[in-house]
């Protein structure tokens, strides 16, 4: 199947557009004409971070050359403790539409300091979405105009994944199971104003780790003797990795979902109930850039001869969203239950969020025109337990997440996302693991 992806990415590269992070519904792409249209933008991101430290011995008998130089033995780690002044990313957009609703998108990110995994080592430059389109996807809440089918071809995020995102930070679910985008060939549409539907094939995102806070951790990235990581570990938890390929492999990833979805003729009222499923098989070892750990079954397996209680290589994923607006309160809330080679886990993610309209939002220069208070519920259970030594325990744990923040529009092109994060993991003793994030967000 090389040529048939290799040849469609070429033919993005060459006429592809970026859309901004999904903070807002996508726009609805129509008919272009016969004038071609482009969009090009970019956004910035500047933070304060302060992050609750904690260190986490590990029962693995490591040899003494493998505790980290200055350390009394190998431990989880919080990433980077304490404070930090840091520029997570700049985001380079690029959109085209043509006539018979053609389009094409491409989003570039540069620094990409929250989506790097390992930290230090992992790339700086990311081409997090590249797609073309053939007909026109409607997005969560936005009208069905009647009987439609789309194409899309490309990077693209996952159809289930949340649609508005009111905080800068990542709940346990989305961060678990569709923060990144996967290769794929989607199709899908709608059956008159309320019904609509998706298949596809793709490359699967593989099965890795990271901390489920701002900065993933390093590792798999020092080597003995006596290491000297540039960050910690952190305290990672398994999720779906972004895709290093632009090419599907041999067990490609097949899903697919169907859902209904009800708005008012003014659309300051629907709400949108979606189901989907997904199963892959998960390779041996998962190259991963920056690390000498693999993904899939290799990273399950452990080191050591410590392995969890694998079965199989499958992985089946199947769950459920339910999208809400009433006037200027949305929510969002997605379940999903996954099991990756035997290894049960159950995820739901609820997030709320109002906004007060305090002046003009079509006016560019009008100063703090909205507020944005949200609150989101995290919760991820792991229905498997980890051997004593396993060298990652606290992917075995139960954890329990809530953010609050608040976003404040300066003007139309600046923000600023204020956000706290409070955890609960049940571990074999309580870890401090909170965070406190500020975002400057700036788009022209």
């Amino acid at each position: 199947m090389r040529p048939f992806w290799m040849a469609g990415i070429v033919a993005l590269t060459l006429a592809v557009p970026l859309r901004g992070e999904d903070q807002h519904p996508p726009a609805d792409v129509g008919d272009a004409g016969d004038t071609p249209k482009i969009r090009l933008g970019i956004e910035t991101k500047a933070h304060y971070r302060w992050s609750q430290e904690d260190r986490f011995p590990l029962a693995f008998p490591f040899p003494p050359e493998f505790v980290p130089a200055g350390e009394p033995n190998v431990a989880l780690e919080t990433v980077d403790p304490g404070s930090s002044i840091e520029a997570s990313k700049v985001t380079l957009f690029l959109d085209l539409e043509l006539k018979h609703s053609i389009a094409a998108h491409v989003r570039l990110d540069f620094i990409d300091l929250y989506d790097r995994n390992p930290t230090s080592t992992d790339k700086t430059v990311d081409v997090d979405e590249v797609w073309v389109s053939f007909g026109t996807k409607r997005g969560s809440l936005e009208p069905l105009p009647g009987s439609s089918l789309y194409a899309l071809f490309g990077k693209a995020p996952k159809f289930e994944r949340q649609p508005f995102r009111r905080l800068e930070s990542y709940g346990l679910v989305s961060t678990a199971f569709n923060r990144f985008p996967d290769l794929q060939l989607q199709v899908g549409g709608s059956l008159g104003t309320h019904v609509y539907f998706f298949g596809q094939v793709s490359d699967g995102n593989p099965t890795f780790f990271r901390d489920p806070n701002a900065l993933a951790g390093d590792n798999g990235t020092a080597m003995p003797p006596f290491p000297e990581p540039t960050l910690h570990s952190g305290f990672p938890i398994f999720y779906h990795a972004e895709v290093e390929d632009l090419e599907i492999g041999d067990d490609p990833e097949w899903g697919g979902g169907a859902g209904l979805r009800f708005v008012s003729p003014d659309q300051r009222k629907g709400v949108d109930v979606l189901g989907f499923y997904y199963e892959t098989r998960l390779s041996a070892g998962a190259k991963l850039r920056g690390t000498f750990y693999e993904g899939d079954l290799d990273i399950l397996d452990g080191t050591g001869g410590i392995s969890l209680p694998l079965e199989g290589d499958e992985r089946r994923e199947y769950g459920g969203n339910l999208d809400l607006r009433i006037g200027d309160f949305t929510a969002f809330v997605q379940v999903v239950r996954e099991e990756a080679a035997g290894l049960p886990r159950t995820g739901i993610e609820v997030e709320a969020g109002w906004r007060l309209v305090l002046g003009d939002l079509a006016d560019a220069g009008d100063l703090l025109p909205a507020l944005q208070p949200a609150v989101r519920y995290s919760r991820l259970d792991n229905d498997f337990t980890a051997p004593k030594g396993f060298v990652a325990p606290s992917t075995a744990w139960d954890w329990e997440k809530w953010d609050l923040g608040l976003r404040v529009t300066i003007i139309r092109s600046l923000d600023l996302t204020l956000e706290y994060a409070h955890y609960d993991i049940a571990a074999s003793r309580p870890i401090h693991h909170d965070e406190f994030l500020s975002t400057l967000r700036l788009r022209f």
